[in-house]
């Protein structure tokens, strides 16, 4: 009884912190951590471990554009014809990258640690953001973890591990986005 209170406190303290990922509803006999222990670039489709009305709802919430961070040297290394790898670029919610920047209050620390982004990587850098008005024209979807962006903090499900949603588009073309810098530091 005592170990079932000890790790409901844990469970309790990410709640509160927000470092618990929200419930996912697996089918097929999935589990998250059946999932991560997949090698990379053999993980399944989401499509095997999501039901289509989880993968609808997801996708939802895009509806109203997908925004990305980055810095603008990267930008200027790369250039800005076509952004995001050629697997796919991560992006999140406009609706939540909005909220993000405006609980942020200008702390790139808040924000790094917020989206899963080594602290200090953006330091000293300008950072732009980069939003998508109609991702689903960039075929839309949940990221399966097999992607060249996808780090150790990877979950299934398309969730960050604060709780955010994401997804992934293909390269976006110069045209389909807007490119802003945004004051954080």
């Amino acid at each position: 009884m005592k170990k079932i209170g000890l790790f409901l406190s844990i469970f309790l303290a990410l709640q509160v912190s927000g470092l618990a990922q929200s419930v996912i509803p697996f089918v097929g006999g999935y589990t998250q951590e059946k999932i991560i222990q997949t090698p990379k670039g053999e993980r399944p489709s989401p499509a095997t471990y999501l039901s289509q009305k989880y993968i609808s709802k997801h996708l939802r919430q895009f509806k109203k554009g997908a925004s990305f961070l980055t810095s603008k040297d990267i930008l200027d290394k790369y250039g800005r014809e076509k952004l995001g790898r050629a697997d796919g670029q991560f992006v999140m919610s406009k609706k939540e990258m909005d909220k993000l920047l405006k609980k942020a209050k200008g702390n790139v620390v808040y924000v790094e640690t917020e989206l899963g982004i080594p602290e200090g990587m953006w330091k000293n850098k300008t950072i732009v953001r980069i939003d998508i008005p109609a991702p689903q024209l960039l075929h839309l979807r949940i990221p399966d973890g097999n992607e060249a962006g996808a780090n150790e903090l990877w979950l299934p499900g398309g969730r960050l591990p604060k709780g955010y949603r994401e997804c992934v588009v293909n390269q976006i073309s110069q045209g389909q986005y807007t490119e802003t810098s945004i004051d954080i530091h």
